[in-house]
């Protein structure tokens, strides 16, 4: 039964991904610690997050590479936050090693519902203002980027998701980047996040990639399907209803876990 539930929670990664840029642990860690018995014991919650950062690698890679086609991407205004972002994921990763696995599902769970909320209020997440394309950084836009991409990469490291719906808010609001453009960008950092990450979480714990293969094999190649599919629907369809789709999973997924969470732990 639990081989259902990877390719559910790799499906329900792959496709969030691509629709939003959101890291696929956002869908793929609640399932696996709250369905999946073997990631209810301590350490699952680290194993679970190494798992969908793995799957995040691929499916973020092939989603950037749709939005690249469309030419919806801007990395000349993210390049700070790419550095931050990246040097705070090892940092994340060494926090989360060390603290309690009920803890971290918890989080997990409640960032789960709160991103589905978050989208079912504003859909479309959209600045007043739209900023061309490659225009250079000013002082505020590199304050920011700093600030952001330190904070972002320390959460993406911990938990290991939060990190695409962060950033896109960030460069819709505030650097005023079009959506499927802020959509691009982040998915394109989340795949170098998610590779130093996954890394990191690695070298932390190298039974991940030697008890949880099996996992891999399955979550990988089912996330990656589920990106390219949802990418190519986000490319073409409003950015109303990619927002309410997402916010509608997400907000359904996490109460349904968080109610199942709390029996299974009375």
């Amino acid at each position: 039964m639990e081989y259902f539930w990877y390719v559910i929670a790799a499906l329900g990664a792959g496709v969030t991904t691509g629709l939003v840029g959101l890291s696929a642990a956002a869908v793929m860690v609640p399932i696996l610690i709250v369905l999946c018995p073997t990631f209810a014991v301590d350490g699952g919650q680290f194993q679970a997050v190494a798992i969908a950062l793995a799957s995040d690698v691929l499916a973020s890679i092939v989603s950037t590479a749709i939005y690249i086609r469309h030419k919806n991407i801007d990395l000349k205004r993210s390049w700070i936050m790419i550095v931050c972002v990246l040097t705070m994921c090892i940092v994340g990763t060494i926090i989360a090693f060390y603290i309690p696995n009920h803890i971290n599902s918890a989080f997990s769970l409640a960032l789960c519902v709160f991103i589905g909320v978050r989208f079912l209020i504003q859909p479309d997440p959209q600045g007043k203002r739209l900023v061309p394309k490659g225009t250079k950084l000013d002082k505020k836009g590199i304050i920011f980027s700093v600030l952001f991409g330190l904070a972002i990469g320390l959460i993406v490291g911990y938990v290991g998701t939060g990190g695409g719906l962060m950033m896109l808010l960030v460069f819709t609001l505030f650097f005023g980047m079009e959506r499927r453009t802020a959509v691009g960008t982040s998915t394109f950092i989340m795949a170098l996040a998610a590779l130093v990450a996954f890394g990191a979480h690695a070298v932390a714990e190298v039974d991940i990639l030697l008890e949880r293969w099996d996992v891999l094999a399955i979550c990988a190649p089912v996330a990656t399907l589920g990106a390219v599919v949802s990418s190519l629907f986000a490319n073409k369809v409003n950015g109303k209803v990619v927002g309410i789709v997402t916010g509608a999973i997400l907000t359904v997924l996490g109460i349904v876990l968080l109610i199942l969470n709390f029996f299974v732990m009375n």
